[in-house]
């Protein structure tokens, strides 16, 4: 069998900082035929600031809607920022366990002169870690401080003579402690966990820098703080959102908005110096794109991973929700699934340091992991890794007492636990990590040692256990044999190294008695098999893949490797695909292209970047901001740049050559390595050495002469045209792989750098950025009470929205009903019986109001308060469907109207709502 031959500094990731590069965007032109390049005295030179912003997400209008909220955070608190009533921003930690509860939204009305100025401009500027919007002659520019739990809001150009109010709201269901005590106004609530009996909680506390500061209680749910702007029109608004556990809320909410020196914007900037440059152009823009992608996820590692516990749930990133406490799976549990592509994401782009969340996760609860192990698994020695594991230590995984299911008997999580341990390691030398680890990873080999048992073919099997959530009961699952043949050897050597031989024994003479990958027909090819038997599928992933990410036991030379990839049964369907990494290591060029783009159309349906988990979905009904495809694309971006797993650096294997780039990319031994690509072709490799070793690098140039020089100019290796070049390094020294014939003497330094990105990104149907669009209608008619979410009047006109969940749009309405105000409908709630006020409002004058019905639901589920409406004899057309028309006359005062329907579990489309004057 085409196996690739093992190594300890096995496996994939890159990380990066130095290479060749593009002239850069506003840099000096260059005559024509120039060689340039951005490697200058042994360094990659960038100017991260210019190279940064060219990927800022820009808004050409207010972003209205939430799902188009714009991320802040420190890595504990975050906040989802958008323009809804003025100015609402979203505070969300990511401790406050079970349900991760926000904290509450803050909410400026003030704003609005700012966000419906004609002349608005807005952007994400990620360089700084701050949303700045400008317009009317106001700005407000608004961040997650670095260096404390605290939301920041400045303003600029205010009317010093009017009195403003900026509000703390929470939401039906809550109970927090509402608190007013001189200019500091505050929500607390703790949460108790009956599972475990933790405690959790924050308390968010808002004072404003400003004149005649004054708070109020406005009802149990919302706090109020009223102020007039500073003389020169400026004011400022500190939100702290500190955990809580209970106590003197005022007190607490005191300390919360005690202010120090910021070092907010020092921090972001050593972040971006810190982190692997990368910039990519092409003709049709898709290379902007997908560095835009790349920068942020790397943005949203920076500003959501420096928590005790990961910030990602099931591929959630709750602490940048805008959707109240809404969000998908289990928002107390992890799936180790979902964490793998960051893991390699951040070694690759060389802030390895954003990983220390996810291990202290494991390690902090490796004694309880312990225990679940020896409560649910027959016959355990060690600890199993659950694959599903719950914040306080319990987990549903490792369980062979019960039926098979999802992730009941998925063992691959610890062996990959052992991997990305051992990968830190040799990524970013931390020692303490590794010796701190190592008892969990000796309990893991040792539950896998005694899960084993002997056959009658002489080998150990695997028995009774899952191929990922795929195959539930099978045996001698792809990913299991590949993690026992890798993570065998590392800890053999890691029991020996202290004084345990009988341990590294055992593992050695088990990981020659592992059965050999089974192989099937598919599609008229033999491929890998999932398992060693045929049970049927129940999830879309692809076991037989994982031998070659994360495993790296094959490479691109395998045939048989080769026709497994091209005849896998899911390519790509879900976000946690890593398809792109796969064609990377198999040298895919085209591929590698081809599934990003796809990707990007399959699930960035965000326009902040981040996307859902499966195909068909649409923004405005999701509640849900996923972050693991970032990490996917970032990590095949990464591989189809350099590779190294095998031991051999790759530059450029699987590089699409209709993108030029120029980046860095980090390797095992904390190596950096550099290049620039111009029509598929390297010019110079950079080496940035990290550690005492010899790499073993490719040729870049197939049969050309090569050298490698140090910075000194002098010749280490060369010239030569083998095909693998042994390279001599030492630390914190740099080198540069040249051709003879193009030697780096010949290149013109540019430094890489860029223009701040001026408009909003498109790839398809897809863009990064906000475009402008009709802001929710101001009317002096009415105002809407109830629900909330109905409270953004629309302007009735073709092309309006008319759900708040669903994308369908008017086609045609009466004149009389064009340019009024419409209260839009909420589809979930089209069956909806009660309350029988389901939407109040208010009204300044006698109006008539006029509502448009499913005409589906006529001698059926109508409710009765409808015939109170007139029928008018005009419809209105949707993309949804053609409504009835009916008005009815009202005085001035407040106004109700009911619900959907008249009859428990029946109802259609939502009904929407008209208000002009008579």
């Amino acid at each position: 069998m085409p196996v690739r031959r093992w190594s300890l500094p096995l496996l994939v990731t890159l990380l990066a900082t130095s290479a060749g590069s593009l002239a850069a965007a506003g840099a000096p032109a260059q005559p024509a035929g120039q060689l340039t390049t951005a490697w200058h005295d042994g360094a990659l030179r960038t100017d991260p600031a210019g190279l940064v912003s060219r990927s800022d997400l820009v808004q050409e209008g207010p972003a209205w809607r939430a799902y188009q909220a714009m991320p802040l955070g420190n890595g504990v608190l975050g906040a989802a920022v958008w323009a809804e009533k003025g100015f609402s921003a979203q505070l969300n930690r990511v401790d406050t366990f079970p349900g991760l509860k926000s904290a509450g939204r803050l909410v400026v009305p003030g704003l609005q002169p700012l966000m419906r100025a004609s002349d608005y401009t807005g952007r994400l500027a990620m360089y700084d870690g701050q949303l700045v919007q400008r317009g009317g002659g106001m700005s407000a520019r608004s961040y997650v401080r670095a260096d404390a739990d605290q939301f920041v809001l400045e303003v600029t150009g205010a009317d010093p003579g009017k009195s403003q109010t900026a509000d703390l709201k929470l939401w039906e269901g809550r109970t927090p402690t509402a608190n007013a005590t001189g200019a500091v106004a505050s929500l607390a609530e703790t949460f108790r966990d009956t599972a475990s009996g933790s405690l959790t909680g924050a308390v968010a506390a808002l004072t404003a820098r400003a004149r005649d500061v004054s708070t109020s209680v406005v009802d149990p749910l919302t706090v109020r703080i009223t102020f007039r702007p500073n003389a020169d029109g400026s004011f400022r608004l500190v939100v702290g959102v500190p955990s809580y556990k209970g106590g003197d809320v005022a007190t607490a909410a005191r300390r919360a908005v005690v202010e120090s020196k910021s070092q907010h914007l020092d921090w972001w900037h050593a972040f971006w110096a810190k982190a692997a440059p990368m910039r990519i152009t092409s003709a049709d823009g898709t290379g902007e794109y997908v560095e835009n992608l790349r920068t942020l996820q790397l943005y949203t590692m920076a500003a959501s991973m420096r928590s005790p516990v990961p910030s990602t749930h099931g591929a959630v990133v709750r602490m940048f929700s805008s959707a109240k406490d809404q969000a998908d799976w289990a928002q107390d549990s992890y799936w180790h699934f979902n964490l793998r592509m960051i893991i390699s994401t951040n070694l690759g782009a060389g802030i390895g340091e954003f990983n220390a969340p996810y291990f202290r996760f494991y390690l902090d609860r490796a004694d309880l992991m312990k225990k679940w192990t020896h409560d649910h698994w027959i016959g355990a020695v060690g600890t199993c890794v659950p694959e599903f594991l719950r914040y306080d230590g319990t987990g549903d995984g490792c369980d062979n007492m019960s039926e098979p299911g999802w992730v009941k008997r998925i063992l691959s999580s610890g062996p990959e636990l052992v991997n990305n341990v051992w990968w830190q390691y040799r990524y970013t030398g931390d020692r303490a990590l590794l010796d701190r680890a190592y008892p969990l990873i000796r309990d893991i080999a040792e539950f896998h040692l005694a899960a084993l048992t002997p056959g009658e073919d002489g080998y150990l099997h695997l028995e009774h256990v899952n191929a990922l959530e795929v195959q539930w009961d099978t045996d001698d699952p792809a990913p299991d044999l590949a993690a026992m043949r890798v993570i065998f050897p590392i800890v053999a050597d890691l029991a020996s190294s202290r004084g345990d031989e009988a341990l590294a024994a055992r593992l050695r003479t088990a990981v020659g008695k592992l059965p050999p990958f089974r192989t099937v027909q598919r599609g008229g090819e033999e491929v890998l098999a999932w398992s060693g038997t045929d049970e049927e599928a129940h999830n879309t992933q692809n076991p037989e893949m994982e031998v070659l990410w994360p495993w790296g036991l094959f490479d691109e030379t395998s045939e048989l490797m080769q026709a497994t990839y091209r005849q896998r049964v899911y390519p790509q369907d879900k976000d946690w695909g890593m398809d792109t990494t796969w064609a990377a290591r198999l040298g895919l060029a085209d591929e590698v292209k081809r599934l990003m783009l796809k990707g990007i159309q399959d699930f960035q349906i965000f326009p902040n970047g981040f996307t859902v988990h499966r195909t068909g979905r649409e923004p405005v009904r999701q509640q849900s901001f996923y972050n693991e495809w970032g990490g996917v694309l970032t990590t095949g971006l990464q591989e189809a740049l350099v590779q190294s797993y095998d031991g051999v650096v790759q530059v450029a294997p699987a590089w699409p050559s209709e993108w030029d780039v120029a980046g860095s990319v980090e390797i095992e031994g904390g190596h950096r390595i550099s290049t620039e690509v111009r029509d598929g072709v390297p010019s110079l490799v950079g080496i940035q050495a990290g550690s005492r070793e010899s790499l073993r690098v490719r040729n870049p140039w197939s049969g050309q002469q090569v050298r490698v020089i140090d910075s000194r100019g002098r010749t280490v290796v060369g010239p030569v045209a083998d095909d693998v070049l042994t390279v001599p390094v030492l630390p914190n020294e740099s080198y540069v792989v040249e051709r003879v014939a193009v030697p780096l003497s010949s290149f013109t330094h540019v430094r890489l750098t860029g223009q701040p990105a001026s408009a909003v990104k498109t790839v398809g149907t897809r863009m990064l950025g906000v475009p402008a669009s009709e802001p929710p209608m101001l009317s002096d008619l009415v105002t809407v009470r109830t629900p909330d979410k109905l409270s953004n009047l629309v302007k009735a006109q073709p092309g309006a929205e008319i759900y708040v969940d669903r994308s369908y749009k008017i086609t045609d309405l009466p004149t009389a009903l064009t340019g009024q105000a419409m209260i839009p409908g909420s589809n979930e709630d089209s069956k909806l019986t009660a309350p029988a006020d389901y939407i109040t409002m208010d009204l300044t004058a006698p109006a008539t109001v006029y509502v448009a019905y499913d005409p589906r639901g006529e001698n059926d589920w109508w409710p009765a308060w409808l015939s109170t409406f007139t029928r008018t004899g005009e419809t209105v057309g949707t993309t949804d469907q053609r409504l009835i028309l009916f008005k009815r006359e009202v005085p001035v005062g407040q106004l109700a109207l009911g619900p959907n329907s008249g009859i428990a579990g029946k109802g259609n489309s939502s009904y929407l709502t008209f208000v002009t004057k008579p």
